[in-house]
């Protein structure tokens, strides 16, 4: 009986956390693409996707530290016309470090977004982006570059359930 409770409490525990993740992806799970850069100077690999809606494009990066346990965002939004460079304001990008599911860090960030490549038909983006957080003393500092499915809402991006 005693084994039973502890599954069900671990069960429990997992679909509590399960919960938390407010559908953001996976680092394993389908759907994903690659990011790879640094973030503050040191390396910073992680998945991405990004969704088309309308004309805008959001790209976004994603890390599960395992050091610190919290999950960290590269996150930029542009109004979207093809292949090209794009300024992104600090009202449209954003570095997050996030614990427990919701609380954390979430300053503006500047920077640039250059998209190398978009497939349509294939629903993929690549590219770069370079963010620089300077709310922060010292500033955030991320970059790198991303292939990344591309959805039409953030309701099609896969969940880390």
């Amino acid at each position: 009986m005693r084994k039973i409770g502890a599954l069900v409490r671990a069960a429990l525990a997992a679909a509590v956390l399960g919960g938390c993740s407010g559908g953001l992806l996976s680092d394993d799970g389908p759907g994903a693409g690659t990011f790879s850069g640094t973030w503050d100077g040191a390396a910073w690999n992680g998945r991405s996707y990004a969704v088309l809606h309308d004309d805008t494009m959001t790209v976004v990066g994603h890390r599960k530290d395992p050091q610190y346990y919290y999950d960290e965002y590269i996150q930029v939004q542009v109004a979207f016309t093809g292949p090209g460079t794009y300024a992104v304001s600090e009202s449209a990008g954003v570095l997050k470090k996030i614990t427990g599911g919701d609380a954390g860090f979430f300053p503006p960030a500047a920077g640039t977004l250059v998209i190398r490549g978009y497939d349509a038909s294939a629903h993929t983006v690549a590219g770069q982006v370079t963010l620089r957080a300077t709310s922060f003393q010292p500033a955030w500092d991320a970059s790198g570059s991303f292939d990344a499915p591309v959805y039409s809402s953030f309701d099609q991006v896969p969940s880390s359930r």
